[in-house]
């Protein structure tokens, strides 16, 4: 996938990193790839085996993701993958609207032929995932596509936040791929994004981002009132 397989890491690597922060980066790129699932609960012990470390790091990775309601802590104190309702679901993307279509525009002057052209990469990366079936990947490249234009914007705050929120809609997207996307489905959004990224526009950058956020909120909304008519669904504990 090119050099682009690195831009999940939404913060850069540096040889300061705690290997809490390195943690916490490999738990931020399963949990926006849908790899764990609303209701399930993190045993910190387990992920410390999982990963080869000690209890501590990832006990304090795990607490960020807490602090930052990526997370959440039932009243027996386990630590839960939450599972967002569609008033919390509508909140969020209200708010990135305005955080991603401000990033938008202000990354489309700096935008360079190179960005294009992993643009384009990720995105032929990202339908060749989606015919294969393998939804975690998809999702993941979809994070990476539109965090490579959010970081040209150069704006650190923005893009925390912006990060922030996509990790607490992550776990919700895990079923709702496989049922959007029988059939492929319509890419036609990030097609107008490549392109508006490739004229520089602004404006018809924002556009083009907000048309994508919108298709994917209406998405999310049919699939938890479907989800809603369905028996509860059985998750995994990770004990």
């Amino acid at each position: 996938m090119n050099r682009v397989g690195d831009i999940l890491n939404y913060e850069a690597l540096s040889r300061g990193d705690t290997l809490a922060e390195q943690i916490h980066r490999q738990l931020v790129g399963a949990i926006i790839a849908g790899s764990y699932a609303p209701k399930e609960r993190i045993n910190v012990r387990r992920l410390a085996v999982e990963m080869g470390a000690s209890v501590t790091p990832v006990r304090e990775a795990v607490l960020r993701l807490v602090a930052d309601g990526v997370l959440g802590v039932t009243e027996k104190s386990a630590i839960v993958v939450p599972e967002r309702g569609l008033d919390e679901i509508a909140e969020i993307f209200d708010i990135r609207r305005t955080l991603e279509g401000d990033m938008a525009i202000a990354a489309a002057k700096k935008i360079t032929d190179t960005d294009v052209q992993n643009l384009k990469d990720t995105q032929e990366s990202f339908l060749a995932a989606l015919d294969a079936g393998d939804y975690q990947k998809v999702l993941q490249l979809n994070s990476v596509f539109h965090f490579l234009i959010y970081q040209r914007a150069e704006s650190p705050l923005r893009l925390e936040f912006a990060r922030i929120l996509w990790l607490r809609i992550g776990p919700t997207l895990r079923y709702m791929y496989p049922l959007l996307h029988k059939g492929r489905g319509d890419h036609r959004r990030h097609e107008d994004i490549i392109e508006a990224a490739e004229r520089r526009d602004p404006e018809e950058l924002r556009n083009s981002i907000l048309a994508d956020l919108g298709s994917s909120l209406e998405a999310l909304r049919r699939y938890k009132q479907e989800q809603a008519a369905l028996p509860p669904r059985r998750v995994r504990k990770r004990a």
